[in-house]
């Protein structure tokens, strides 16, 4: 007897593709900003500090499309290949998306800012680990490689960058620089894991 899968929903068909496109649009926005304010020196500023030039209304597009991939993602993970760490990494995804949205409303140095920011980066590090590992059983060697860096990058560039905060050295943008480009390249791999699914 075969047991067939079920039938995808189209939130299931629709929400990795969104989570894609959100997370490498939001990486293109980031970009732009680099050449659209050249003045602000990415080994010293956080991208958060883009927020505080003229053209600071594209780092709260960046957050929002961010928030849209997280929200996109957690609704394209397949409940059937989730154990309960990736349950709580699902709802961690929701936590990201609430705290992206919550960076995205209040510029750098406020405290919600910065409770928004906490919210985003703990809740992307630690979604992308629990997730991550239920998303990479069953894959083969090479691709279950690639896979868990993806996971375990974002947690680990922020451990680095979380080392130097604080600290008046040069290379605390360019580390913040790392961590959101090691989320964005996390949602993209779990999504497409997500979609094949």
């Amino acid at each position: 007897m075969t047991l067939l899968a079920e039938p995808k929903t189209t939130t299931q068909h629709l929400a990795p593709r969104v989570a894609e496109l959100s997370a490498a649009v939001a990486g293109a926005g980031l970009i732009v900003l680099h050449l659209v304010q050249p003045d602000l020196d990415p080994g010293w500023s956080v991208v958060s500090q883009y927020a505080l030039a003229d053209s600071g209304w594209l780092m709260s597009v960046v957050f929002i499309l961010l928030a849209i991939a997280c929200s996109a993602l957690a609704l394209s993970l397949p409940s059937d290949r989730l154990r309960r760490a990736g349950r709580v990494g699902r709802v961690l995804l929701l936590v990201a998306t609430i705290g992206l949205l919550i960076a995205a409303a209040f510029v750098v140095g406020t405290p919600l800012h910065d409770v928004g920011s906490l919210l985003g980066n703990l809740g992307l590090a630690v979604a992308a680990v629990l997730i991550g590992r239920d998303l990479r059983r069953g894959l083969p060697d090479g691709p279950r490689r690639w896979s868990a860096a993806s996971a375990h990058a974002p947690w680990i560039s922020a451990v680095v960058m979380g080392a130097f905060l604080g600290t008046a050295t040069w290379g605390i943008g360019l580390l913040n620089r790392a961590v959101v480009l090691a989320y964005i390249v996390w949602i993209i791999v779990a999504a497409r894991q997500a979609r094949r699914g």
